[in-house]
């Protein structure tokens, strides 16, 4: 687990002063300075923002002793300026060398907003369990995006498929590999359900060298590289998120190029897109329900499948029960659940209907099998 961050001032605020920990300042608002850095002044003026919330979170740390993920907090926390500088006045700005833009503002930053994030996602990730993780990229000459994901990945404390386990997967000349790697999702479906993931992350890497007179007479080589993604629930097949990110890096050597450019691409992948998207389709199935797929066997008949879909939609927190087939005794549904594959198989497990007992015989990832008997 990672170490909580609190700034060395803040630190020293508690030792000398105490009384400043009251209830009220960690409510409230406080007015910061920062600056920010951009190739326009839009771009500096949102780090600069970006700045001045992260100035807050901080100060909210004092408070969370607590506060677990620090660093997946802090990605997604940073792209809500907007909910969190309340009013800003810019300082001082400057257009220097090279074209960037230099900004220094002064920020009202809502604390409120901060420590209301912070906690809401700390009961998101405590609810969705951690959901282990499979990372399928396909990548010539190496595995250097793949590796930058799972290092991401782990530094979030996700729970992962085995590293070695993909390498013997891809070196498979399998047509099942190749489709996931392509970004099929029935395809990248089954290979991370077959593997005990309920997510898959799969996706291709394309690298190239960018030349240029000055390049060539100091020697160096700029590696060029992008990366297009895509997020599987392995349960569902369905995409919960796609993205695509490129990156670039000089060195003399063009392998060592190509693959630091490789490198870049993937995190700056995983920075604030690919994750947040994660994170906010989790946040949707909490508020909104799971989709679980829920098969009822030994169903003799129509009027027996009609009962067991109104037994499930009467469950509390159950949003809707949709057929997806019927036929030789068994009955296939999508249910949209409050709650998670665990909790909705107690509340079923032992409901009647037309005299016969429902009884959960298996549960993995968002699949729930009953037999009706």
């Amino acid at each position: 687990m990672k170490s909580k961050i609190v700034p060395l001032l803040s630190i020293l605020l508690i030792c000398m002063c105490p009384a400043l920990l009251s209830a009220e300042m960690f409510e409230g608002d406080i007015t910061v300075e920062a600056k920010g850095y951009g190739l326009s002044k839009g771009d500096a003026l949102l780090k600069a923002k970006r700045n001045a919330v992260e100035k807050g979170i901080g100060t909210v740390l004092i408070s969370q002793t607590e506060v677990r993920n620090f660093e997946l907090q802090r990605d997604i926390i940073l792209t809500k300026t907007t909910g969190s500088v309340k009013k800003y006045d810019v300082l001082y700005e400057e257009k220097q060398q090279d074209d960037i833009f230099y900004l220094r503002i002064r920020a009202v930053v809502s604390l409120a907003s901060i420590k209301a994030d912070l906690l809401a996602l700390k009961i998101l990730l405590e609810s969705m369990d951690k959901p282990r993780m499979m990372v399928v990229i396909r990548e010539e000459n190496g595995n250097y995006a793949e590796n930058a994901i799972l290092d991401y990945l782990t530094e979030k404390e996700f729970e992962l498929v085995d590293a070695a386990v993909v390498a013997v997967l891809m070196q498979k000349d399998d047509q099942l590999i190749q489709r996931a790697a392509k970004g099929d999702p029935l395809a990248a479906a089954q290979i991370g359900a077959s593997n005990g993931a309920e997510y898959v992350i799969v996706g291709r890497v394309t690298k190239s060298l960018v030349t240029s007179t000055f390049l060539s007479n100091s020697g160096m080589k700029s590696g060029q590289a992008n990366i297009t993604a895509k997020v599987v629930n392995c349960t569902s097949a369905r995409i919960i998120a796609s993205k695509s990110a490129s990156g670039a890096a000089v060195h003399i050597s063009e392998d060592v190029a190509k693959a630091k450019a490789a490198e870049k691409a993937a995190k700056k992948l995983m920075d604030r897109k690919l994750f947040e998207k994660i994170v906010s389709s989790f946040q949707d199935m909490i508020n909104n329900g799971i989709p679980l797929d829920v098969i009822i066997k030994n169903v003799a008949n129509f009027k027996m499948q009609k009962a067991a879909r109104e037994v499930l939609g009467e469950l509390s927190d159950v949003v809707s029960v949709n057929k997806r087939s019927f036929g030789g005794g068994q009955l296939e549904l999508s249910v949209l659940y409050k709650g998670n594959a665990d909790s909705f198989s107690e509340a079923v497990d032992g409901k009647i209907v037309g005299g016969k007992k429902l009884s959960v015989t298996d549960v993995a990832g968002s699949r729930v099998v009953i037999q009706l008997e």
